[in-house]
Parts: C-alpha cells; sequence; structure tokens
C-alpha cells in the first residue's frame, strides 16, 4: 500500500487507554442489543497487537445459565473455526473510501509507513508524532475502531454474535491464537442484559459574545460512551450536526480525570436564539437517546466603560458620586458596581450592588478612609466588566477614633507583660498609643511614642520595684492625629519571685518494709501544695512520689527494697508555682526488714517402702527473689533437728535412705535467697 500521510485535526483515544504494561492481556467490552450480542476487544501492548494481525484471536462461547438456572455441563461453542484477522488490504477499499476511522486503520496495519501530518504545536497529535511509529500506528487504529464498529469487525477486532437465545447467558472467551503469554479475556452477558442507551446529563448553555459555551457529564458516562455529537438547530425543529466528526475528550488523564467535557460553538449573530441538544455514541456505534434541547442567545460584550466625573462630600462618612455613560448603550449592559480601596494601587472591594443602567448617581454613606480612590464598573450582560480609572475623595475629619474596649494582659515570671485589645473599625485608624502607670494615682506614660499598628503588644517591667501592680491603658488615633479617650484601665499584679518557706520532716519510722514519714507545714501564707520526692543515696536525680495539698502531714512509703538507704524531700509551692528549697528538708531512712520470704511454693514427701526410701520434691515461687540453693534438717519428730543436706537450686528432688520402718520424720527446707533476706522455711512430716 502506498505511503499514506494522514491530516488529523481532532485525535486521541481518551476514554479506553490501551497501554503497554508488563504481562499483555486482552481488554473486553460487550454489550446486548435486542436480537444479538456485539463484542469488541484490544490488546493492551503495541508489540503484541502488531503479532496479533498474524495469529487471529478465538471467541469461544459458554452456555452457563437457561432459564436462570445454571447449566450443569457448560456448553462451550467455537465462534471462530479459523482465527480472526484483518481482511486483506484490497478488501478495505471500499469502506476506506467513505470512512477515514477505516482508512487510518488500514494504514495502521499495513502501511508502509505511519506519519501523524498538519498537527499544531502543542496540540495531542503533536505529542503523539513524538512516539515510536509503533506506538503510533497502536493508538490511532485503536481510537478509530472505536468510531467505527464496521471497520473493528474488518479489523478482527469485533465481532457480531446472532446465533442466541433468549433464555440463555453466555460467558465469551476471547484469546490470540496460539499465544498463551497474552492473558485472554471473558465477559458473561444475555440478551436479558439489553437495556437502553441513556441520553446524557447536565446539559447546559453558557452564552458570550458570538459563542456558546456547552458543557455536559463527562465522567458518568465515559464508560457507556466513546464520543459525543452535538445537534443545532435556528429554529427547533430542524437540527444538524455541529462537527463533521464525533467529539471526544482529551483532557481526561489518569491520575486526573475529567468531570465535564466542553464544546464552544461560534455564532454568526448575537441576539438570535438557538437550539442544541446532545447524544452519546459508544463503541459500537450505537447512538443513545437524545437530551431535551436547550437554547441559547449570544450577548453582546461591553465596549464602552462609565466614567467617574465629579463627587460631593456630604460628611466625614458619606459622599454622592457621579458618572456619565451613553444612553444608547444601556440595553446593552446590566447595570454599574462601585469599587474602593485606600490606596490607588488596591486592592479594590466592591461597596455597591448592582445599580441599574439608568442611574448616574450613587449615594456612599458608610465609614471614609482619609483617602479614598473610587472606581465605577460596567456589567455587561454576560458580566464582562469594564473598569473606569480611579478618582480620589478626600474628606476633612476632626472626630477621634472611638475609645478601644477589651483590653487584657498578663506578666510571666520574667516580667515580660503581653497586652491585647479588641480592634477599631474606623477605616482612618492609624494605630494604637500605649499607655503606662506604676501607681494608680501618677500619670500614665506613652512607652511606645509614636501610633502602634496592632492589637497585640509585648512590655517588659522590673520585678525588682516595690510596686505590686502595674497599670495600663491603650487610645486610638486616626490619620489625621485625632486621639480617642483611653481605654478603662487595665490593673496586672506582678509575679512573686521569692518561693515559700521550706517545711521540715520532724519524725519518720521504718518497719514491716514501710516507711513512714511527718514533717512540720511552710508558714507561708501562699502555700497550696507539697510536693514528696524521693532517691537512692548516692544517686543524683529525684523521684516523684506524689503531691498534697496543704492538710498532709504524714505518708507511707510502701514501694522500697529491704537493706536500701533512701534519701526523701519535701517541698512547698506557692501561688505562683514557686518551689521551696531542698537545702534543709531532707531525711535519709535505711530500710530494714526482717520478716521471712516465703520462696517455697510446692514441697511433698513420698514414702517408698519396697525400695526402703522417702522421695522429697519441691519448687520454688517464681519471679521472687534469686534462691541461690536450700539447706534441708532431719529429723524424728520429738528430737531436734540436724542438718542433713545442703544443694544448689538447680536440684528440686532428693532420696533419702536412712530410715526406720513405723518411724515419723521431720524436714526442714529453708532457702538461701540472694539478696541475704531471710527466707521462711517449709516443714515436711512423712510418716515411714
Amino acid at each position: 500500500m502506498p505511503k499514506i500521510k494522514l491530516l488529523l485535526l481532532l485525535l486521541f483515544f481518551a476514554t479506553l487507554s490501551y497501554s503497554q504494561s508488563k504481562e499483555a492481556m486482552i481488554r473486553v467490552n460487550a454489550r446486548a442489543q435486542k436480537d444479538k450480542i456485539v463484542l469488541r476487544w484490544a490488546i493492551d501492548s503495541p508489540s503484541e497487537w502488531k503479532k496479533a494481525h498474524k495469529k487471529g484471536f478465538v471467541i469461544n462461547r459458554i452456555t452457563v445459565l437457561r432459564n436462570g438456572k445454571i447449566v450443569p455441563k457448560p456448553e462451550k461453542t467455537l465462534l471462530t473455526p479459523t482465527p480472526l484477522k484483518p481482511d486483506v488490504l484490497d478488501a478495505w477499499l471500499d469502506l476506506a473510501q467513505k470512512d477515514g476511522n477505516a482508512a487510518i486503520i488500514a494504514q495502521a496495519i499495513y502501511g508502509d509507513s505511519f506519519e501523524v501530518t498538519g498537527a499544531k504545536e502543542g496540540s495531542i497529535s503533536k505529542i503523539i508524532s513524538m512516539a515510536d511509529e509503533l506506538d503510533q500506528r497502536y493508538t490511532f487504529a485503536l481510537y478509530a475502531a472505536d468510531m467505527n464498529f464496521d471497520a473493528a469487525v474488518k479489523a478482527g477486532w469485533g465481532y457480531v454474535d446472532t446465533n442466541i437465545k433468549e433464555n440463555e447467558v453466555y460467558a465469551y472467551q476471547i484469546s490470540v491464537f496460539e499465544t498463551p503469554k497474552v492473558k485472554k479475556a471473558s465477559s458473561m452477558i444475555g440478551l436479558k442484559d439489553y437495556t437502553d442507551l441513556p441520553a446524557p446529563t447536565d446539559f447546559i448553555a453558557i452564552a458570550d459574545d458570538k459563542k456558546v459555551m456547552l458543557s455536559w457529564d463527562y465522567e458518568t458516562f465515559k464508560t457507556i460512551y466513546t464520543s459525543f455529537m452535538v445537534e443545532k438547530s435556528e429554529d427547533g425543529s430542524n437540527y444538524k450536526p455541529i462537527a463533521n466528526t464525533p467529539l471526544v475528550n482529551l483532557n481526561d488523564k489518569e491520575g486526573s480525570p475529567s468531570k465535564s467535557m466542553y464544546y464552544i460553538d461560534t455564532l454568526k449573530v448575537n441576539d438570535k436564539l438557538y437550539h442544541y441538544r446532545l447524544y452519546g455514541i459508544t463503541s459500537f456505534g450505537e447512538k443513545g437517546q437524545l437530551t431535551k434541547p436547550i437554547t441559547a442567545t449570544g450577548i453582546t460584550a461591553v465596549s464602552v466603560a462609565a466614567r467617574l466625573t465629579d463627587y460631593n462630600i456630604i460628611n466625614s462618612n458619606e459622599v454622592n458620586l457621579v458618572w456619565e455613560y451613553p444612553q444608547e448603550s444601556e440595553n446593552t449592559i446590566q447595570g454599574y458596581e462601585i469599587n474602593l480601596a485606600p490606596d490607588d494601587k488596591g486592592p479594590y472591594k466592591v461597596v455597591s450592588k448592582l445599580i441599574a443602567p439608568a442611574d448616574r448617581k450613587f449615594n456612599f454613606k458608610e465609614s471614609l478612609y482619609p483617602s479614598n480612590y473610587f472606581k465605577i464598573s460596567t456589567v455587561g450582560k454576560n458580566n464582562q466588566r469594564l473598569t473606569s480609572h480611579s478618582m480620589l475623595v478626600q474628606p476633612v475629619d476632626s472626630i477621634p477614633p472611638a475609645k478601644p474596649t477589651g483590653l487584657e494582659g498578663a506578666i510571666d515570671s520574667l516580667g515580660v507583660v503581653n497586652l491585647k485589645w479588641k480592634a477599631n473599625t474606623e477605616r482612618d485608624l492609624r494605630g494604637y498609643r500605649i499607655l503606662r502607670a506604676n501607681n494608680p494615682d501618677e500619670e500614665f506614660v506613652d512607652i511606645y511614642h509614636k501610633a502602634f499598628t496592632g492589637t497585640t503588644y509585648k512590655d517588659t517591667v522590673s520585678l525588682k520595684l516595690t510596686n505590686s501592680k502595674v497599670y495600663y491603658k491603650v487610645a486610638a488615633e486616626d490619620m489625621r492625629y485625632n486621639i480617642s479617650e483611653p481605654s478603662e484601665a487595665l490593673v496586672l499584679d506582678k509575679p512573686d519571685k521569692i518561693p515559700p518557706a521550706a517545711p521540715i520532716f520532724k519524725d519518720y519510722d521504718s518497719k514491716e518494709g514501710k516507711v513512714t514519714l511527718k514533717w512540720i507545714r511552710s508558714y507561708s501564707e501562699d502555700v497550696v501544695g507539697y510536693k514528696l520526692v524521693r532517691r537512692e543515696k548516692g544517686q543524683p536525680e529525684w523521684t516523684e512520689l506524689k503531691q498534697m495539698n496543704d492538710t498532709i502531714q504524714e505518708f507511707t512509703d510502701q514501694k522500697v527494697e529491704n537493706r536500701k538507704v533512701y534519701q526523701y524531700g519535701i517541698m512547698a509551692k506557692d501561688k505562683s508555682n514557686l518551689w521551696s528549697s531542698l537545702e534543709h528538708s531532707t531525711v535519709t531512712v535505711t530500710v530494714l526488714d526482717f520478716t521471712p520470704i516465703k520462696t517455697i511454693n510446692f514441697l511433698e514427701g513420698i514414702p517408698d517402702r519396697e525400695k526402703k526410701k522417702i522421695i522429697l520434691n519441691w519448687d520454688y515461687i517464681k519471679n521472687k527473689e534469686k534462691v541461690l540453693g536450700v539447706s534441708i534438717y532431719k529429723n524424728v519428730k520429738g528430737s531436734p533437728p540436724t542438718l542433713w543436706r545442703e544443694v544448689n537450686s538447680e536440684v528440686r528432688t532428693l532420696e533419702d535412705f536412712k530410715l526406720k520402718m513405723n518411724t515419723e520424720y521431720e524436714y526442714r527446707l529453708i532457702p538461701d535467697l540472694k539478696n541475704n533476706n531471710p527466707a521462711m522455711q517449709e516443714i515436711l512430716t512423712v510418716v515411714y
């Protein structure tokens, strides 16, 4: 076939993305029609797609349901005794002359070369042309197959099954002939699955100057339709397609899917009613239901802007503005908007509702800035705005701002003062004067020496001075240097930097593995609580045992270890969270506990008269003190015990052969603990 160059104005396969992956596989789409089932498929690998031209595709149909019941032995039918391959080149001539999509497929399969021409810089065709030739053939062929189902069938990528029954459901399996490495595809469908194709939704039109932007819901219908067609009418009866080829979405990308689809239609004239309707087209060439018609009329753009010409200041917060605009252009606009900013560079804010086209005056009576820059915007019927140059309005102002309110603050332990207050609402506000005094009767002094901008201020005061309080006021100042009445005075207490007197221990007791402490409270009046701390003697860090209120004067520490030496400390806390010193508030206590510890939890003696012995078995309590061994004392009941055996902790059983018949023996087991704590002895009586 001679070299064909394709002139493409709008091409890209968007809704069905066949990308090359590690494992090539077939993707299939099936649809039930009234009397047949149609199939469309493709391989998601360009290289395997090319190989399949020679191998062909095999279709098996398996009957899985009949009359709503599962077929016990599925019936398998080979629909393609000869694998489906593209028709020979000569067979494409008639169809290619009628439809450009068929020509694209034929060129992609049989052409000596494949080039994309006529692509504008930045267009989708330009991007595709940068890929290698095989990818171009693959991408354009699959796109063209979605646009013409007859061409897809001719290429061996589609099939129509008419030998079917209404009461049966089939599973179709599609594979590449003798190519197991390409994963086959399956689809289950029956005539009962037939449904009417829906009309697209959210079809709207937005009119502009000699153009209309049409949009509709794309996200919902992209799995149903591969393209769309808009029809247009000037009389509401006779509709014609708005384009020569169906419309496809070039903006739907993986990771950034499109919710809507858009098309801009140009109009010959404004002020004329146009009618539009829309339908979708499936990959099988089916046309969906039409939407209800919508209408739009072009809107003439604004070409002349209104111009502010004069103003009249009523008072410091009110001004009348005057402008001019051609009367003959009033019917082309919605009206006017007034914009205001304190600076010529902006930002400007709209300060009026939409003013009628016939009006030429506006009364502004909100708070004015010291310098006011007004602009007027002419609003067209398409919401287009043309804005005038600014006009400066400066009112005379001798009225001071309102007295500031909401002054509050706090002083931290370093003498840093944080103040805040509510912002004044005057537009011409310059800032605030910060005033301070150390006593209520002395004169307040301006500590910032100029207008402060903001509503939070940080100050520092000396904590060494004798005054216990500090006083603040704030006054507002406007751009004309008018100063308001000062705010109400804020009185702040200076923080207490002297810690409370230390409490002292008066007594302690250590017995039965517990330490009981008693102390004398601090004599400082502002004490709110105490903290008891402990450490092992020789350790640098203290551990908190308990925090208590001012009424408690005694504490028992039960979490101590025998034979250890502990140091205890007691501290007092005042209302300013200052803690007393530990220098003279500590006591050292040695824990001595001679209570025997139960160590053996199992002990038995078994007399064996045949073998003339007694077997002793015992075990130790787990997770207790480590046992080094055990001493066992023996005696005939009623006589003093003597040491019989000493064994290590690994031994848990012994046998005694030095016995006399009809004698009652006592065994006493005394464990030896690693920490030298006394262990409780266990006594066992055995009659032999």
